[in-house]
């Protein structure tokens, strides 16, 4: 794993291909005041990635992003029994195998209360998407609603040139044609526009660094200016 903020954040990437380009899937690890650690996203789980979350505590809860990133999540399930697991919009009913603890909405869990700011992207009910800010370290933790590809291979950086996103994030068209409600769109922005954060990890593409707040509004401008 990578160590974003010392002590505190660390983000892991696997493989995950679209068109037959690997964009990566990011898996992030936040430090939680008990010591604890909250996962958000999971990824593939096996004995090297468990070894790396031992020896920075003991994983506390399980938080997904979407209702369509889910494959891992039964070997969570059973790795960390004493973990608490939260559901994004619509995967509870998808799930049902899985012990879900909680629901992730617009209300903060006490479990993260004070520490983590969250939301849900609302607009598009087909993918409401769960959306985290950490002040420590001035991140936002994003979706598959946000991407740049910047940088890896020159097929990976060729499709962000297609896609426009080589070097500004955007949000790619299949989400934006999807959104039904501008109006509820827009005040989840505003609300995640007040939050402190100046970086974003989204789940595929680059890091965005020290240029995030901006980045993000400049995205969603064509929802923002309606």
């Amino acid at each position: 794993m990578i160590e974003w903020h010392a002590d505190h954040v660390w983000h892991h990437v696997t493989d995950y291909r679209r068109m037959g380009v690997n964009i990566g899937q990011r898996m992030t690890v936040v430090r939680l005041a008990d010591k604890s650690l909250l996962v958000h996203n999971p990824c593939d789980l096996n004995k090297p990635l468990m070894l790396s979350l031992e020896k920075l505590g003991k994983v506390s809860c399980v938080t997904t992003v979407n209702q369509y990133l889910h494959n891992t999540l039964s070997d969570w399930w059973l790795a960390y029994p004493e973990a608490y697991f939260y559901a994004a919009p619509g995967l509870d009913a998808k799930r049902t195998d899985i012990g879900f603890d909680g629901l992730l909405n617009s209300a903060t869990s006490s479990r993260w209360e004070g520490q983590l700011f969250h939301t849900v992207i609302r607009g598009n009910v087909e993918n409401e998407e769960v959306v985290m800010c950490d002040p420590v370290s001035r991140t936002l933790l994003m979706g598959e609603s946000l991407m740049r590809l910047s940088e890896g291979s020159s097929m990976r950086r060729l499709m962000g040139k297609v896609r426009g996103c080589d070097t500004q994030a955007t949000v790619p068209l299949s989400y934006q044609f999807s959104t039904q409600e501008l109006k509820l769109l827009r005040w989840s922005l505003q609300e995640i526009l007040t939050w402190p954060f100046d970086h974003i990890l989204p789940i595929h593409g680059d890091p965005i660094i020290a240029d995030g707040k901006r980045q993000l509004a400049t995205a969603y401008q064509w929802a923002l200016k309606n």
